[in-house]
């Protein structure tokens, strides 16, 4: 994919992930939690001008499934950022042997067309609903 320009790009790898939890505007991505079942093993972020400005990681699901997550601030949505995020993590993964997978919510439309863009197809889907019985409106 052709990333968007003037944006610097890194991999971190799982010792430097935590001190990105310092930043508080990527709950898509970051889990925030040093004692996680499932932790981050893997990060691309992009910068703009020194300021990190969107995060896409893997988690550690399972021996051999990586899940991808991404986040991007609202200023720099919209460009694309996120798909080559995606993308990019995504080939890491398959280099080091893991198979990574893209999950979103059903009714996310914006995150379903940045799997799309970076790669992925739709393979699977669930959607669950709940009753409240005693609300009234």
């Amino acid at each position: 994919m052709d990333a968007p320009k003037g944006f610097e790009y890194e991999i971190l790898e799982k010792s430097s992930i935590h001190n990105l939890y310092e930043f508080n505007n990527f709950n898509y991505a970051l889990q925030y939690n040093f004692n996680s079942q499932h932790p981050e093993v893997l990060v691309t972020l992009a910068k703009y001008k020194g300021e990190t400005v969107g995060i896409a990681s893997a988690s550690d699901d399972c021996k051999t499934m990586w899940q991808i997550g991404v986040d991007v601030l609202l200023k720099y949505r919209g460009n694309g950022l996120a798909a080559v995020l995606v993308n990019m993590l995504t080939l890491e993964i398959l280099n080091r042997g893991y198979i990574p997978y893209y999950s979103t919510d059903c009714s996310n439309v914006i995150s379903q067309h940045v799997a799309v863009r970076a790669g992925y197809i739709p393979v699977w889907s669930h959607c669950f609903r709940t009753r409240i019985d005693s609300f009234h409106t």
